[in-house]
């Protein structure tokens, strides 16, 4: 049978026809399309300033280039704790890798932390003093915990 078989000539009539139809609806192009998107074209810029009047859009605050700090950053920290203080470089520290951290609303959630911990240390509840502690710490309230109960207190 050679070159000529059955199979082949059915595969090539298949492979130009569905050549044909791709053709046919993907197009030709003729010069007449739209040209491509250009983002960076000054023609599109009127479109931008009639986006940002919208109602409809809310504007995200920007992200501080690194190294530049906001004018009153430390502020609150320098009301919380004195400056020149351990304390004080500590937050401070925290405050250049987290822009957003805020030394009130810190050791607020640390008294909330330290209630729990030791309401469910009182309690004996091993459940939420796991989900609290890291292992190490975990492992010796748990200790603590058993004592006390084999001391039936």
């Amino acid at each position: 049978m050679g070159f000529f078989d059955f199979g082949t000539i059915f595969f090539l009539i298949a492979a130009v026809v569905i050549f044909f139809q791709l053709r046919n609806v993907l197009g030709r192009r003729t010069g007449s399309e739209r040209p491509p998107f250009d983002p960076y074209s000054a023609a599109r810029t009127g479109d931008k300033d009639a986006a940002q009047k919208s109602e409809n859009v809310v504007s995200l605050p920007r992200k501080r280039p690194p190294g530049e700090p906001a004018p009153d950053a430390y502020a609150a920290i320098d009301a919380f704790a004195k400056p020149d203080t351990d304390l004080n470089k500590g937050l401070r520290t925290i405050k250049d890798n987290d822009p957003s951290f805020e030394p009130k609303g810190f050791v607020d959630g640390a008294k909330m932390a330290y209630e729990m911990i030791v309401m469910a240390y009182a309690d004996g509840d091993r459940k939420t003093l796991k989900n609290l502690l890291s292992r190490e710490v975990y492992d010796g309230f748990v200790a603590a915990i058993g004592e006390r109960e084999a001391k039936a207190e």
